[in-house]
């Protein structure tokens, strides 16, 4: 056994040190580790650390030990994807987001002649929870920056990032690419009639009915006011017409409450097929189609399906 085994800092130290030998062999192990493994040196001592906890990988160890003893320089031990060398539960006891402790491991060359290298574990746990709670609240961020805060359909900054995306896709797979864009009819009167508040409830209701009539694979955003662009992957100019019309047809059979009774509204909607040549390669031009759509839909008498050829 060696000596350092009976030091004082050695065992009061805020870390867990093994000493190894150049076959892995356990030659001293600190208090700090009896406390968080529950495993005296007396246990330990003199046995194959690999032995002990077997899903520590040999070779990378054995690797790592063998760098160190040749170049007498410190190593640092990358222990992805467990995040741990030796298994610890870990004590956090608010806002647990682990249950084992997340460490770091560097190994130094402790005696070059013996062949005997120190592994110092520091427990990082509280800083990779930190971290993975500020990358949630960044995402959650990143969502509602994409979201629009009255009915939490996709915004239109996002809507333009993900259609370029979508287009690069279809043009690769030579798969077709459809946009609906459709208008609440008359919703000016809807407000001016029933407040705002009701307005916006028939806006809210508008959005959840249209996510009926999506995929995963489709996006559906809101442009503004009561004005929503939907994008068809994979679909043709037939195909969204007929989807296009399954919406109009539903939303106009819609009941929407209110203090006054129950009232409805209708859609006028604009269906354009992206193409190459006659868009220039510009999902904008498609979008532009379909907007000319949907007006002559408003101008043919409204709560009907335009197509644009």
């Amino acid at each position: 056994m060696l000596e350092i085994n009976k030091d004082i800092i050695f065992n009061t130290i805020d870390n867990g040190i093994i000493i190894l030998d150049e076959n892995l062999e356990i030659l001293a192990w600190n208090r700090w580790l009896e406390l968080k493994t529950h495993i005296k040196k007396e246990e330990i001592l003199n046995t194959n650390i690999c032995d002990n906890f077997p899903y520590i990988n040999k070779d990378k160890l054995k690797r790592k030990i063998k760098s160190v003893l040749v170049t007498g320089n410190p190593s640092f031990y990358s222990v992805d994807p467990h995040k741990y060398l030796i298994k610890v539960q870990s004590n956090t006891i608010v806002d647990k987001v682990y249950r084992h402790m997340r460490q770091d491991i560097t190994l130094v060359a402790y005696d070059l002649e013996k062949k005997y290298v120190c592994l110092y574990i520091y427990d990082n746990t509280k800083f990779y929870e930190t971290s993975e709670k500020l990358g949630e609240l960044n995402q959650e961020l990143l969502e509602l920056s994409n979201r629009d805060p009255l009915t939490h359909a996709y915004n239109r900054r996002y809507f333009s990032d993900v259609s370029q995306k979508m287009l690069n896709l279809a043009s690769r797979a030579n798969h077709s690419l459809s946009v609906i864009i459709l208008d609440i009819d008359n919703f000016k009167q809807i407000n001016d009639n029933y407040g705002h508040s009701i307005g916006d409830k028939v806006i809210i209701t508008l959005s959840q009915k249209l996510e009926d009539y999506v995929r995963n694979s489709d996006v559906i955003a809101r442009f503004g006011g009561e004005e929503f662009v939907i994008l068809l992957y994979n679909v043709s100019l037939n195909d969204g017409e007929k989807i296009a019309e399954k919406i109009r047809v539903n939303i106009q059979n819609t009941d929407i409450e209110t203090k006054m009774g129950d009232i409805r509204f209708t859609l006028s909607l604009g269906v354009a097929q992206y193409d190459k040549e006659q868009d220039y390669s510009n999902l904008e031009h498609t979008i532009t189609r379909a907007d000319k759509a949907l007006y002559s839909a408003k101008h043919a008498g409204k709560n009907r399906v335009v197509i644009s050829n």
